[in-house]
Parts: structure tokens; C-alpha cells; sequence
């Protein structure tokens, strides 16, 4: 794969991420609503991030041969593997419970793409940035899923 298409299938994950998380804020109230739309917001900055570090190699002979071969087929498989069929999945969790547990799962996916990438990537400080973000994520999520916040709700209700 070519760093173009690596950084494609980001913009896609962090795509993904904006819309799953814009769902689960129009079905949320409260607190919950704007945790949600602020994690939107944030992947869909992540996407212009990646979009931006397209352009800013586009022009550069070496974007369309920014490969390693093992490293490269590593993270196509991955994505491919683990990561789209999570974001492609129609169906939404019917609970607060399950929609952050598949918000956790593809936020630790896509911290071990990126990762991957991000040794391909000429703009390595602007990968880690939105990785340092994305564990970021990840933490707050983990937190709404341990935190007393959940106490009123139980495993078969609704968000």
C-alpha cells in the first residue's frame, strides 16, 4: 500500500468515528449528549488532520512510494481485519453499555494503525499528536463505562 492509501483508510476510520459518535449524541441527553458530540467533533478534526497531511505530501514523488512492504500489508490486514467491520457494522448498540464498549474497541484498533502508519508517515509529530489524542479517547471512555454515571442504566436499557 502506498502512504496515500494508509492515510485514506484513516480519514475513513475517523469518519466512521464522527458519524458513530454524532448517532449515539442524537439518541443521548444531558451530559451524555455533549460527551458524545464532543468526541464527534474531535474525529472529524482527526479526518481534516489526516486529509491535510495528504495534501501537504501530495505533490512529493515519494507520497505514492512511502511503503514498507511488511508494515504496509500489516496495517491494510488490520484495518481490514479488525477495525471495518466494527465502523461498518449498521446496526447500533441498544445500550449505553455496549455502544462504549464498541466505541472502546475501535479507539484501541485505530491507536494500533496509527501507530503502524506513523512509520511511513514523513509528518510522524502530527500522527502522534491525533494517536496522543485518540488514547485520550480512550481513557474517557473507559471512564464513562466504570463511572457512577451508568448506575441508571442497566445492561438491557437504552441509551
Amino acid at each position: 500500500m502506498t502512504g496515500k492509501e494508509l492515510l485514506q483508510i484513516a480519514v475513513k476510520i475517523e469518519g466512521s468515528g464522527y458519524s458513530y459518535y454524532s448517532k449515539l449524541a442524537d439518541k443521548a441527553q444531558g451530559q451524555l449528549k455533549e460527551f458524545f458530540k464532543e468526541l464527534a467533533n474531535q474525529e472529524r478534526e482527526h479526518a481534516h488532520r489526516f486529509e491535510e497531511i495528504m495534501k501537504k505530501y501530495a505533490d512529493e514523488p515519494t507520497m505514492a512510494t512511502w511503503q514498507n512492504e511488511e508494515v504496509g500489508g500489516y496495517a491494510e490486514t488490520y484495518a481490514k481485519a479488525f477495525i471495518f467491520p466494527e465502523i461498518e457494522e449498521e446496526k447500533m448498540p441498544e445500550t449505553l453499555i455496549g455502544a462504549l464498549r464498541k466505541a472502546i474497541e475501535v479507539e484501541k484498533d485505530s491507536i494500533i494503525y496509527y501507530n503502524e502508519i506513523k512509520l511511513l508517515v514523513p509528518d510522524t509529530k502530527a500522527v502522534e499528536e491525533i494517536i496522543k489524542e485518540e488514547k485520550e479517547h480512550l481513557r474517557k471512555l473507559s471512564e464513562k463505562l466504570q463511572s457512577e454515571d451508568l448506575s441508571t442504566y442497566s445492561e438491557g436499557s437504552m441509551i
